[in-house]
């Protein structure tokens, strides 16, 4: 049976030793046998002498079985197994060997020699398992040896870290904590080792945190869920046994090995980061506040620099702080700030420069610091009771050469400074040396301004035709001009410090208008007012009047410039042109309502005495000529009506967009009423959505060119033809407004205007009459007023032309060629298609 490592199951190694006793038992057992039977001895005889045989036997296959129940491992239980069998093997072999030399050279056996053999192969058998058992033993002892140096190892290297380390057993007792948990919480580690931790937590280590509840409810915690890793911070507070630390737990199940079950926790110290963060987080204090000091726009430059001077006493920890201006060359020290507890100094004081620390600055030009005085350096006390062990002093430059030095000084010694300190007494010098600069920058550009003011205020003085002045802040007269003085009749010297309101009618003043238009001009930088003012002498003038605030280079408000234009003679020019529009507009009226109203009542009493004289034909005759030249009054009067509405509205003609299909298709039905015997075609006619530039007087331009072409028409039946075509025209477009001008506004120099092509709509009326020589084609639109003596002689085409012109359009007059005989006229009105966007 194969029996190896390797092939037998796992489990069987230990057969062979039990089988070996089975075959030892029965050579004894056949001895018996032999002995009662063939020597006839009795059995207890024969039992007693194989007994010992007997018993080891049977030992061995005890044996063979025990070992295949202990649940050793296979290989261990193979090792006895080998080391049995192969000593067994080996004593046999070496009685075979005696037996065999005993029986070739006696030819019989020995017993003697036999047991002696025996003795003497248990003796090397004996000895070496003994040899083996000292080897094993010595091994033994090597390696507790080595590992009790490991043990005593890491015993004093977990003890001499700086990491607190408890070990709790499954039971959560401490097993072993080392020297540094001791000390962070003030515990003895023989009072410690075997306590049940929760114990412990409640009634030592809690206590020694700055927030116990917190900490407690973490650690318990972090027992009822064994299975995690735990990390917090904690506060350990100063105590009578332990200082002051900040903490990082962390701790984790210990999941193999003797403590199995366990947790081991770690306590490191990060009481340095934790101090780090706080000076970080005072530094970053510092700054925001230095910040809020410089920025602060309700300080001025006197109470930053004290400010600036005490956040610098509490970062030094110093008694005196000050900042001074040096005179290297009087040597001497002028305190312009100081900020101290018991020295008698103030700002404005004068100390000799040998009295101070700052000399040494000054001759080398940086910044000075000692916390500890040198002994070659004497107490200077800067003029007070007693001298300064500590300094710290910076140099301030303007404008690249020195000006003075801030310095903090204490009359104890100061631990080291660091660089961040340093550097923040430079910013401070800096940032002082910088203001001082650009308060001389500003001083020097006020001067500047002063000085261009004044240029400016030599170059007002010469202008005559405006009032130009200047007020103070409350509103009192601080220059006069000439311009002013011929304007408003007072001499400088008797305007100069009145307030500005004396120049306000009295009822402007009541209302509060000098001081609502000065408080505009505050909050706008200017503003604008037309109104009345009043002169020296009493009488008014209407002015345009301009009131500018004036600042220096940091905004402050310095006062007003006032502008004023006597505009009295263009508002009565205004006025009078007003007046004459009334006049017209009256006249106008006249025409409209009381002549042609009579005219009315004349052709209405003609009719009756055309009935009672029907039959005088002589008398009938003057009737049909008084009602012919009533009709010829009626139709000027009304035209002129047209025309003074145009008249009366073009200083202020406004214009919109005009349907210009719906504007002829009316008129065009009305002169087919007016004129049954002619006939009125149309064609091509634009969208009713189509506009043109226009206003209500468009229809009145249509119906006087078509009334033109069948008045003036020799034909029996007058035909007119009406008909629309697009193109572009060049018109002028107001700048500010972005509108069409009329033509009698583009060339005015008071209004900016450019030239641009737009699109346009041609009204084309063709008639069939005698048509019009060339040479007067150009005048029958253009007849000036002296020409329109008669009714009838072109006075409606006059208002069309004039109209057209309004509408930035134009009208042009040519030969109808669609006729033979090139009889006929054609005229082509051209309106400029409205812009709608």
């Amino acid at each position: 049976m194969d029996v190896s490592p390797g092939s037998s199951p796992r489990g069987l190694a230990w057969v062979p030793i039990s089988l070996l006793g089975l075959l030892l038992l029965s050579v004894p057992l056949y001895d018996m046998w032999e002995d009662t039977t063939a020597l006839s001895w009795a059995v207890a005889t024969t039992a007693i002498e194989n007994a010992p045989l007997i018993l080891l036997s049977i030992a061995l296959v005890y044996g063979g079985i025990w070992l295949g129940r202990t649940g050793w491992e296979p290989e261990y239980v193979w090792t006895v197994t080998k080391w049995n069998v192969g000593i067994a093997a080996g004593i046999a072999a070496l009685y075979v060997l005696v037996i065999a030399l005993q029986l070739w050279a006696m030819h019989d056996l020995k017993p003697v020699i036999l047991a002696l053999d025996g003795v003497l192969f248990g003796s090397v058998a004996a000895f070496g398992v003994g040899v083996y058992n000292a080897r094993q033993r010595r091994t033994e002892a090597d390696l507790e040896r080595s590992r009790e140096e490991y043990r005593t190892l890491t015993n004093d290297a977990l003890d001499t870290s700086e990491v607190a380390t408890l070990v709790l057993d499954d039971d959560r007792r401490v097993v072993w904590i080392n020297e540094a948990t001791a000390e962070y919480f003030g515990l003895e580690r023989s009072a410690v080792v075997g306590r049940e931790m929760h114990d412990l937590i409640t009634e030592r280590i809690a206590d020694a945190f700055e927030d116990p509840e917190r900490v407690r409810d973490r650690l318990f915690e972090a027992y009822e869920h064994d299975d995690e890793t735990v990390e917090f911070e904690c506060h350990v507070t100063a105590g009578p046994e332990r200082e002051e630390r900040w903490l990082k737990h962390w701790s984790k199940p210990i999941e193999s090995g003797r403590y199995e079950g366990g947790r081991i926790e770690h306590y490191t110290d990060i009481t340095a980061t934790k101090r780090r963060e706080q000076e970080l987080d005072a530094r970053e204090r510092t700054l925001r506040e230095m910040y809020e000091i410089i920025s602060d726009p309700e300080r001025d430059f006197d109470a930053k620099v004290e400010a600036l001077i005490d956040i610098g006493r509490d970062l030094f920890d110093a008694e005196y702080g000050s900042f001074a201006r040096i005179d290297p060359d009087e040597g001497e020290y002028h305190i312009e700030a100081v900020r101290c507890e018991d020295a008698d100094r103030t700002a404005g004081d004068i100390i000799p420069l040998t009295q101070t620390h700052c000399q040494r600055l000054v001759e080398e030009e940086r910044t000075v610091q000692f916390e500890a005085r040198p002994f070659d350096v004497p107490k200077q006390a800067y003029g007070t009771d007693a001298g300064f062990e500590t300094y710290v002093g910076t140099p301030v430059y303007v404008d690249g050469t020195l000006y003075g030095s801030l310095c903090f000084l204490d009359r104890d010694e100061a631990d080291p400074f660091d660089d961040w300190q340093l550097t923040m007494v430079e910013l401070m010098g800096n940032w002082i040396g910088y203001e001082l600069d650009r308060k001389r920058l500003m001083e020097e550009r006020r001067r500047r301004l002063r000085e261009e003011e004044s240029k400016f205020e030599e170059v007002v003085e010469g202008v005559d035709n405006y009032a130009i002045f200047a007020l103070d802040t409350e509103g009192h007269v601080t220059s006069w001009n000439q311009g002013a003085a011929r304007i408003k009749g007072y001499e400088e010297d008797e305007i100069v410090g009145e307030h500005f309101s004396v120049f306000y009618p009295a009822e402007d003043v009541e209302n509060g208008l000098p001081e609502t238009l000065l408080e505009e001009a505050r909050e706008n930088d200017r503003t604008h007012h037309e109104g009345w003012r009043v002169r020296k002498d009493g009488t008014r003038f209407w002015a345009d009047v301009t009131i500018a605030a004036r600042r220096d280079a940091d905004g402050d408000l310095r006062g007003y410039t006032k502008v004023v234009e006597d505009m009295t003679e263009q508002r009565e020019r205004e006025r009078a042109l007003e007046h004459e529009r009334e006049r017209l507009e009256f006249m106008n009226r006249i025409i409209r309502h009381n002549i042609l109203n009579g005219l009315n009542l004349v052709d209405a009493r003609a009719d009756l005495l055309a009935d009672e004289y029907v039959e005088d034909d002589a008398a009938r005759a003057h009737l049909e000529t008084i009602r012919e030249r009533v009709d010829d009054l009626a139709s000027v009067i009304d035209t002129m009506r047209t025309f003074m509405d145009a008249v009366v509205r073009e200083s202020e003609h406004e214009t919109y967009p005009v349907s210009l299909r719906d504007a002829l298709d009316e008129k065009v039905a009305l002169a087919r009423d007016s004129y049954p015997e002619a006939t009125f075609t149309t064609h091509d006619l634009p969208d009713p959505e189509t506009t043109v530039v226009g206003d209500d007087l468009v229809g009145e331009v249509f119906e006087n060119v078509l009334s033109n072409a069948v008045v003036h028409n020799d034909k029996e039946t007058p035909e007119v033809e009406v008909w629309t075509t697009r193109t572009t025209r060049s018109v002028a477009i107001d700048t500010e407004t972005g509108e069409i001008l009329p033509d009698f506004d583009a060339g005015r120099p008071d209004v900016e205007a450019v030239e641009r092509e737009r699109p346009a709509i041609v009204v084309h009326v063709a008639d069939n009459g005698p048509g019009i020589p060339d040479d007067e084609k150009d005048d029958v639109v253009r007849k000036g007023v002296s020409e329109l003596n008669e009714p009838g002689n072109g006075f409606g085409l006059y208002l069309v032309k004039e109209m057209m012109d309004a509408y930035g359009g134009s009208i042009s007059v040519r030969d109808n060629d669609a006729i033979d005989d090139a009889r006929g006229t054609v005229f082509d009105l051209v309106f400029p298609i409205a812009d709608e966007e």
